[in-house]
């Protein structure tokens, strides 16, 4: 769950959902059988860290494709849910960078307590600078958001 943030907007991307286009009726049932299974049983452990990453990376593949090659199907409403869920997903994004630089500063992964320590503080100052760079994003798409919510509200 996100804690509010200075690059989070008031708008609710979730709240949005219910109006938003739908796919047909098997594609929309894999979806929300997806997120069933994720709200009722999200699991730990590598292998759920690797199927999660699958999932993510497919889908902005995906919606890179689809941004690039078929941008005249969106309009401006189209735009602002989009920038609101890209918002929300760099705001977690964000929030993973941070945690996981926390726990490698304090040696919370397995194997961290024999490496260097040079090495872990040089990651974890790479990695606190990409927390804090996108946090910057997020700030960015939030900024993008506001203005077209002028436009298409």
């Amino acid at each position: 769950m996100l804690k509010p943030g200075w690059y989070l907007p008031d708008t609710d991307w979730f709240d949005q959902f219910p109006a938003a286009p739908k796919l047909d009726h098997d594609r929309q049932a894999v979806i929300d059988q997806f997120a069933q299974m994720i709200r009722s049983d999200p699991g730990v452990g590598p292998a759920v860290i690797v199927a999660m990453t699958y999932v993510i990376l497919l889908g902005v593949e995906h919606l890179g494709d689809t941004m690039t090659h078929a941008a005249a199907l969106q309009d401006l409403t189209e735009l602002a849910r989009l920038l609101c869920g890209l918002n929300l997903i760099q705001a977690h994004l964000t929030r993973t960078i941070q945690r996981i630089a926390s726990n490698t500063d304090a040696r919370a992964y397995l194997g961290t307590a024999e490496a260097p320590g040079g090495v872990l503080r040089a990651t974890t100052d790479s990695l606190s600078a990409a927390g804090a760079n996108s946090e910057l994003l997020a700030g960015h798409l939030k900024e993008a958001l506001l203005l077209l919510h002028g436009l298409t509200q």
